[in-house]
């Protein structure tokens, strides 16, 4: 943003009363004076950071009557013995008559007055920039001359140098973060002051160079390193337009000439909407952009580039080493300087060529498989998953390796479900059209069993809900199941409780809504959709119905506060008196048996149980804690995490246990011994309270038994 006007500002004779309230403070001695239409200027400049003893009053100034009001409020604003910095375009340059404006107020005020010699920008993060320097204006008409940008990073007169002195056929300039060369080819224009490279933030510690230009060739690598074969290798290079080939060679050379590593962003390094930097890859037109996945590449000599950050659309998987999450126990996905490797968790001696491939900064290249070996269908809703993530301005940008996988992208999705687990296998019916108050699945079922035909192969209903859920989260609409047979009550229930949200499938006699079950909610029983599809509205609204609180008994008994509670059969006393000596740590622990069966993997009084049995048996004994925030420890055999999710869903806390026995539990759990998973909310989101915090389970786990 541009601050003040690019003219020659006019002081007035004398000091215009009543506009004192014209300031605005945005902070401890920095304050906003003139228009500010939607306060654009107050959000950026409450960014900036101050300076002890320094006043700055940062001004969109239009004419001369805006200038009155300067020589009205800096009185006001800066106290004795104090000086300012005047942020308004303009306020230090010399008009061709008299002294520059912010010379007569440094008079005026006794005091020390910094001002821009020029044009002023604010930089997005907290900085500025005056393209002709500050100027600093002292009361006896001494000026000295300052830097470019502020704050000033102690890197900029090195780099301000090689912008003043650019080799042949090279156009330098300096920039808020730095450096801007592209080549110098006849008839190229400058810059204007509206380009996306004057609103990169720069960062104190390094210099970023941005290397190309829209609409231009890309400089000769070896011309720009004879620039910068001096600074320091910390420097982040930065391709705009047709330079990725040339940035990518420039940071080679560097690491190779300083044996150290160098950063090349991939693309343009900017601020997105929630402050976070991101990197704008603009395409060689200057036309149109996009914003990769990953942001940052390390160079480093001798090995190939990698990744640096996180990912975040893999945000919310699992990790399995550096740079690669879990998608199911058959597939990780793993960020590449080229973009995602999709791949059996163990590659072997693929990994070197494929960490070779080569980045092309305008697509997303989506390598599935291991090269040279056939590509099983077990895959697919993998990538299905993995498309869902993308936004669509990444998904619009993806390639598939081996290519036959591009049938995947189509793009018409107007009557497509929101989620193809089957996408080979299943077609949408006749019936069935978009509904968007609806989150639609579309399912092979076998109706006899309840499992789900999958190209992945059979997944059992629990372990579908948690797919689903990887998909869905965090869409608050209740689920409609597209399938192939009629679904089993049992099954849409278990589905119901698994997402937390209300399931909606046929059944033989008709379109049912499941509501979940917590146990502290009164239970609600399926509500039968009499119209079909599409739903009414009344209907819709009667059958989501929120279910009302239950009533809990209150702790009362003081077996209610013990720690330990035993369900486990009574022919296992050693396990019992094992677990005694462990409660003395005072954390909630179950001991209970468990069965291989995913309708009832428990077992309470001799008898198999469901994971709502065990919920309504805990919550029948120890009603404190239900809903609360510590995790509840179960000490059991053998169990699934979708057993222990739907466990804590019901509870409406986290539940955990032992990691030996979750068969699927992550290293970092078996790092520590203990594995636990939250509760999803009644929106079907996992709940994230104080009590969720990593920190706050790995005390328990410690507190709990061995580490």
């Amino acid at each position: 943003m541009t601050i003040g006007h690019a003219g020659r500002p006019v002081l007035p004779a004398g000091p215009r009363r009543g506009s004192a309230s014209a300031l605005r403070w945005v902070a401890d001695n920095l304050a906003v004076v003139g228009p500010d239409p939607g306060d654009a200027i107050v959000s950026i400049a409450g960014l900036l950071p101050t300076e002890p003893g320094v006043v700055t009053v940062v001004g969109q100034l239009a004419g001369p009557d805006d200038w009155a009001m300067i020589t009205e409020v800096l009185p006001i604003a800066v106290p004795p013995g104090a000086a300012a910095r005047l942020a308004v375009s303009g306020a230090g340059m010399t008009p061709p008559h008299g002294p520059p404006p912010a010379a007569q107020l440094a008079q005026q005020l006794d005091a020390d007055i910094y001002a821009p010699n020029g044009q002023l920008l604010l930089v997005p993060g907290g900085g500025m920039f005056a393209l002709d320097g500050w100027r600093w204006f002292s009361p006896d008409g001494m000026v000295r001359q300052g830097g470019r940008r502020f704050p000033r990073p102690h890197w900029e007169s090195e780099v301000d140098t090689i912008a003043r002195h650019p080799v042949s056929g090279v156009r330098a300039y300096a920039v808020p973060a730095g450096l801007w060369l592209f080549s110098d080819a006849p008839g190229v224009p400058d810059p204007s002051l509206d380009d996306l490279v004057l609103a990169i933030p720069a960062d104190p510690d390094r210099v970023t160079i941005v290397l190309g230009r829209p609409g231009t060739p890309a400089p000769g690598v070896e011309a720009v390193m004879s620039m910068l074969e001096a600074l320091d290798p910390s420097m982040v290079i930065a391709p705009y337009g047709d330079a990725a080939a040339e940035a990518m060679r420039l940071a080679t050379l560097i690491a190779e000439h300083w044996d150290s590593p160098v950063e090349v962003a991939t693309g343009l390094p900017t601020l997105d909407g929630e402050f976070e930097l991101v990197s704008v890859a603009v395409d060689p037109s200057g036309e149109t952009w996009w914003t990769p996945p990953v942001s940052r590449l390390r160079v480093a000599p001798g090995v190939p580039p990698a990744p640096l950050g996180t990912v975040s659309l893999l945000a919310g998987l699992r990790p399995t080493g550096t740079g690669s999450h879990r998608l199911n126990e058959r597939w990780v996905v793993e960020a590449t300087q080229f973009g995602l490797w999709v791949r059996p968790p163990y590659a072997g001696q693929h990994v070197a060529d494929v960490r070779r491939r080569p980045w092309d900064p305008q697509r997303l290249t989506v390598l599935v498989g291991l090269p040279g070996l056939p590509l099983p269908d077990d895959v697919l809703p993998m990538l299905h998953m993995l498309l869902n993530r993308l936004p669509a301005d990444v998904r619009g940008r993806v390639t598939f390796v081996p290519a036959e996988l591009n049938h995947l992208l189509d793009t018409d999705t107007d009557d497509r479900p929101d989620v193809v687990l089957a996408d080979q296998r299943s077609t949408t019916p006749r019936w069935w059209r978009r509904d968007d108050r609806l989150f639609a699945v579309l399912l092979t079922v076998d109706g006899p069993t309840g499992m789900v035909r999958t190209d992945a192969g059979d997944v059992a209903p629990g372990d579908l809900g948690e797919i689903i859920a990887t998909h869905r989260d965090p869409d608050p609409r209740p689920v409609l199941l597209i399938a192939s047979a009629p679904i089993a009550p049992d099954v849409e229930q278990l589905l119901a409780d698994q997402l937390q949200s209300y399931v909606i499938a046929r059944r033989n006699d008709g379109w049912w809504a499941s509501a979940p079950h917590r146990v502290g909610l009164e239970p609600r029983a399926a509500a039968l959709l009499p119209s079909g599809f599409p739903f009414t509205e009344a209907e819709l609204a009667a059958a989501l119905t929120p279910a009302r609180p239950a009533v809990r008994r209150q702790p009362a008994r003081a077996a209610d506060h013990e720690p330990l509670l035993s369900l486990a059969p009574a022919q296992e006393p050693a396990v019992v008196a094992q677990r005694l000596r462990e409660g003395r740590s005072g954390v909630p622990t179950v001991v209970v048996a468990t069965e291989p069966d995913w309708r009832h993997p428990f077992r309470l009084d001799g008898r198999p149980a469901t994971a709502l049995e065990l919920a309504r048996a805990i919550a029948d004994h120890r009603p404190g804690w239900i809903a609360g925030r510590e995790t509840v420890w179960l000490e059991a055999g053998e169990l699934s995490e979708s057993s222990l999710r739907l466990l804590a869903n019901y509870l409406g806390t986290p539940v955990g246990t032992r990691a030996r026995a979750v068969p699927d539990a992550p290293p970092a759990a078996h790092a520590t011994g203990w594995f636990a998973v939250p509760p999803r909310g009644a929106d079907g989101q996992d709940l994230t309270g104080p009590y969720l915090r990593e920190g706050h389970l790995d005390q328990e786990r410690y507190d709990h038994g061995e580490p």
